[in-house]
């Protein structure tokens, strides 16, 4: 009846080796929860366009009326866009 392990117990790491595997673990399961919450919110909101800004979500004269109030965009183009989207 030899000592396994050095005589420490726990795969040779003492008390230390169980407090590990359990932060490793934690840790683990701690990504895998951000990824999915942040694969979640992209998903509602419509992922994201190439260049990384968010889609835009909306009627298309509604973005108008959100650029406009930005500043992206000056009244005449804003009153362009309009009668353009009314036909």
């Amino acid at each position: 009846m030899g000592i396994c392990c050095g005589g420490l117990g726990w795969g040779g790491m003492g008390a230390v080796g169980p407090l590990l595997s359990l932060v490793f673990f934690a840790g683990v399961v701690g990504v895998l929860g951000l990824g999915a919450v942040w694969a979640i919110r992209q998903i509602g909101r419509g992922g994201m366009a190439t260049n990384g800004a968010p889609r835009p979500v909306g009627e298309p004269l509604e973005i108008a009326r959100r650029r406009l109030a930005a500043g992206e965009i000056t009244t005449e183009e804003f009153e362009e866009i309009r009668d353009r989207l009314q036909g």
